[in-house]
Formats: C-alpha cells, structure tokens, sequence
C-alpha cells in the first residue's frame, strides 16, 4: 500500500483538487484507493455524500476525519483492501498532520508558482523534515505546480522553479493547469470523466463549433489529469525501489 499525502497550509493552493484528480485517475486504472480528508474543511467528504445521497457512484473509498491518535492505526488497517490512500492534510501543524506524514511515502506540495505560495511551500518541506527526523525515517516530498496558465508559464513560476533547482527541492515535471474542468468537480460533484457526457447534453442544440471547443477543454483537462498521475506514479514506485 502507498500513502501519498497532500500539504500546504496556505488555502487555495490546489491540494484538494489535485488530491482528487490523483484518485479518480487511479480508480479508472484499476487501482484501489481511500482519501482519508482531514482538511477541516471537508470538501471531498461532503462531494462524496452528496453524490451518495443523489445515487451517484464514488469509484473510491473517502473517510472521514479521525481523531488525532487513531490517525495510525486507521491508515495501517486500510493495507489489505486498498492499495493508494490519499490523504488531504489540513494546513496547520497539528498532530494529526505529524501523525498522517509519519506514515507517507510521498509528500507531494502543491503551490500555484507565485513567491508568496513558494515560502508557504517551503514551510510545508520544513515540516516534512522535521517529521522524518523525528521518525528517524526519510519521507519523500515532491513540488507540485498548481493553478498555472496552461498557454505558458509565468515569469513567477520561472523564478520559482530556478530557486527550487537551486535549494536541491524536486518537481513534479507535470504542472496541474487551471481549468474550468476542474471547478466543476466540487462546483457540481461530478468526477473529471463524467464531463464529456454532461458537456454534449448542455450543448445540445448549439453549433458544432461551440460544442467541439467545450469539449476540447475538457478533453484537454483530463489529458492533463492523466499525465499528472502518470507521473505522481512514476515517482513514488521510483522513490519505493531499493
């Protein structure tokens, strides 16, 4: 069983989207998956219940936060029927997040490419090091970049990316674009392969030009998903061999 783990402790950096989209992209693979959300928000434990409650199927496993000391022994119990847990950390050093990181095998740090986002980010590395040092064990973490302008990439982003290099910090080579597509999976508790369908039904009557370009988006929103988990994949079964 992997444990990939999503941490930020600034809001609206893209963790749980980008946790989402890991799942769902698993689950179509065939891979086995629980999101335990500990974000006290809950945003994927309420998308999960709202699509229980309208009879709509969830392709993987979300549950709920525990309490900080059976954090543990609940991601353990889940090794003989799931193969991916993904948990959506909560932004504030808490104990669950300690607790959460001692058993991951990657960190992956979402930030959105601006300088502000990029020292937030280097908190959540620090907290990753601390843990591991605590634990006596490495954990590995990974720079994803959330939220970018998918024509191209930004002067801040550029900037940031130089200084990751600098300081020795992977990143994922996949940047996660922002895209309409993905303010609907919340926005109207659908899931990323949903859309094509639901897209063709909304357009219906309208011109085959307009259909084809909404389309596009979202074709090119789930290419992107795709490519993302491909890589997230890559680098944890990298980082697992000895």
């Amino acid at each position: 069983m992997y444990v990939i783990t999503f941490a930020n402790p600034k809001g609206g950096s893209g963790k749980t989207t980008s946790a989402m989209l890991l799942a769902e992209q698993i689950a179509l693979s065939g891979g086995r998956v629980a999101i335990l959300d500990l974000d006290p928000n809950a945003n994927i434990l309420a998308w999960s219940e709202t699509r229980k409650a309208g009879g709509q199927a969830v392709p993987f496993a979300v549950l709920a936060r525990p309490q900080a000391e059976e954090t543990v022994e609940l991601i353990d119990s889940l090794a003989d029927s799931t193969d991916y847990v993904i948990i959506d950390l909560e932004g504030s050093k808490d104990q669950i997040v300690t607790f959460a990181l001692s058993r991951t095998d990657l960190c992956i740090i979402p930030l959105d490419g601006s300088p502000m986002e990029a020292r937030q980010a280097a908190t959540a590395v620090r907290l990753v090091q601390t843990t591991a040092n605590m634990i006596r064990t490495p954990i590995d973490y990974i720079l994803l970049f959330t939220r970018t302008n998918a024509a191209f990439q930004t002067t801040d982003e550029r900037d940031v990316r130089q200084e990751m290099d600098i300081n020795a910090i992977p990143t994922l080579p996949v940047r996660i674009a922002k895209r309409a597509p993905y303010t609907r999976i919340f926005r109207d508790g659908v899931l990323l392969a949903e859309l094509p369908d639901l897209v063709t039904a909304e357009h219906k009557g309208k011109t085959a030009s307009v259909t084809g370009k909404a389309l596009k988006q979202v074709a090119s929103a789930i290419e992107n998903a795709r490519d993302y988990a491909q890589a997230v994949i890559h680098t944890l079964t990298k980082a697992r061999r000895p």
